[in-house]
C-alpha cells in the first residue's frame, strides 16, 4: 500500500484492505467448519490450522494493515509461514504434523491476497509459472 504524503491510506486503500480481511476471515470460516465435519482427527487438525493462520492473518491486517507497507506485513506473513514450514519439518510423527501442515497451507493461502515484494496480487502472470 503506497503511503499519502501526510501518511493517510487513500480510500481504494481502505476498501481493498478490508476485503482483504473479510475474504481471510470467510476462508478461516469455511477451514473452521471443514475442520468440524472432518472424517479423521489429523484432518480436523489440518483445517484448523488452516482456519487458525487465516483469522491470525485477518486480525494481523486489521491492527497493523493500516500502519504498515505492504511490504512489511507480506514479510511478516512470509517470515510466520517459515516458522510454521520449520515447525512442520522438525514434526515427524503425531497428529502435530497435520496441524503445521494445515498452518503452512493457511500461510499459502493468505499470502495469495497479498500484494508481494514487486506489488502484485495472485493470480499472477509470470513467464516462470505455468
Amino acid at each position: 500500500m503506497q503511503m499519502l504524503r501526510d501518511g493517510q491510506e487513500t480510500r481504494e486503500q481502505v476498501a481493498q484492505r478490508e476485503h482483504t480481511i473479510a475474504r481471510l476471515r470467510n476462508w478461516a470460516q469455511r477451514a473452521q467448519s471443514e475442520a468440524n465435519y472432518a472424517d479423521t482427527p489429523a484432518d480436523a487438525l489440518k483445517w484448523q490450522g488452516q482456519a487458525g493462520v487465516l483469522s491470525s492473518v485477518a486480525n494481523f491486517l486489521e491492527d497493523q494493515g493500516a500502519r504498515l507497507s505492504d511490504f512489511a506485513i507480506w514479510s511478516q506473513v512470509v517470515a510466520d509461514r517459515e516458522k510454521a514450514l520449520a515447525n512442520w519439518q522438525a514434526q515427524q510423527t503425531g497428529l502435530e504434523v497435520a496441524l503445521y501442515a494445515g498452518q503452512v497451507a493457511g500461510y499459502d493461502l493468505a499470502l495469495t491476497t497479498l500484494p508481494d515484494v514487486d506489488g502484485k496480487i495472485w493470480p499472477r502472470n509470470d513467464p516462470h509459472v505455468g
